[in-house]
């Protein structure tokens, strides 16, 4: 994979996200995991996604830059 770890996900789950379009494999970057906020796949490793242990998949849902920008907004409208 492309960047720094990405947690293995069960068959059952790859291959519902790949038919309902939340994951695709790329040739060059391999697996990429859709971000419902910014509407972009990006690779499924943790150069991109936060880790976390209540996801299937062990990543959060919203990408890195996503989330940066969420918790950016919510200091500055505080």
């Amino acid at each position: 994979m492309f960047g720094e770890y990405t947690p293995l996900m069960k068959p059952g789950l790859l291959q519902s996200r790949l038919r309902r379009g939340r994951a695709r494999i790329d040739p060059e970057m391999g697996l990429e995991k859709f971000c419902p906020h910014c509407q972009e796949f990006w690779p499924q490793d943790t150069l991109f996604w936060t880790i976390s242990r209540s996801e299937p998949d062990g990543l959060q849902c919203w990408c890195r830059a996503c989330q940066l920008e969420y918790k950016n907004a919510r200091r500055n409208a505080a």
